[in-house]
Formats: structure tokens, C-alpha cells, sequence
């Protein structure tokens, strides 16, 4: 929760004034649909969307590719050959962990992605380059 307390005092009086927001907290990721696959990367790595958005993974390399379920909230196993796509629809609120069988691992090593949808929150968000940072290349 991003919140910021100050606290005033004029005149023997004390005003207290609250910003940020009050509600949960904001989502962690891009906020897209569409996800590439290239450099045996996911890209981005951490994606938001909105309840029952369809993402779309394109493979923009020349090698297949998959698009792999690593947690146990959903199901999805899709070989992905040089220039194709696949997708799935997310239809309830949760954070759902993908790999490529071929080039990551279930543990999120290797080419991997969180996905979070509607109003979940991506706790440990994926780094960028090494598996040290939660992922990165195999």
C-alpha cells in the first residue's frame, strides 16, 4: 500500500493528512495482452491484465517454444513453432506461473513469466536477466 502521513502543527494545533492510495495495492507488472517470445525470453516477464483477458504469446524466434502452466491454478501445455502464436483466456482473479519446457523449468529458472489478473498482486515479480533475479536465461 503506498501511503504518506504528515503530521502538522500550527498554533498549539496538529492537522494530520493521509495521501496515497487507500485501497489494495496496485497491480505488478505491464499491463498487456501480448507477450513475446524471443531470445528464448519471455517479454515482458511480469504481465497484469484484466479478468477474463485472453493473453496471446507469439514466438518471435525460429526455434518452438511452449507455453507451460508451472502452478497449479490452471492448465496449458502449448508447443509454439517459429512464427506462431497461442493464447489463453483467464477468466478468475489469481497470478499463474508460465515456462517453456524447452529452453526454463517449472521452478521459474530459465524462460519463465508470472501472469497476475483482475485484482491480484504479483508478490516476487520474475528480474530481467539472471535466474538470481527470479528467472532470466536457462
Amino acid at each position: 500500500m503506498n501511503r504518506r502521513t504528515v503530521l502538522t502543527a500550527t498554533g498549539g494545533m496538529s492537522t494530520l493528512f493521509v495521501t496515497g492510495c487507500l485501497g489494495g495495492s496496485d497491480p505488478v507488472g505491464e499491463e498487456t495482452t501480448d507477450v513475446s517470445m524471443v531470445d528464448e525470453q519471455f517479454d515482458p516477464r511480469n504481465v497484469h491484465a484484466d479478468t477474463d483477458a485472453t493473453i496471446t504469446w507469439t514466438n518471435e524466434d525460429e526455434t518452438r517454444h511452449t507455453v507451460t502452466a508451472a502452478s497449479d491454478n490452471w492448465e496449458k501445455d502449448s508447443e509454439v513453432p517459429g512464427g506462431a502464436e497461442t493464447t489463453h483466456t483467464f477468466g478468475g482473479s489469481g497470478v499463474y506461473d508460465v515456462y517453456c519446457s524447452v529452453h526454463g523449468d517449472a521452478d521459474l529458472s530459465g524462460m519463465s513469466m508470472k501472469v497476475s489478473i483482475g485484482d491480484e498482486t504479483i508478490e516476487d515479480p520474475l528480474g530481467d536477466g539472471s535466474d538470481a533475479d527470479g528467472g532470466g536465461y536457462y
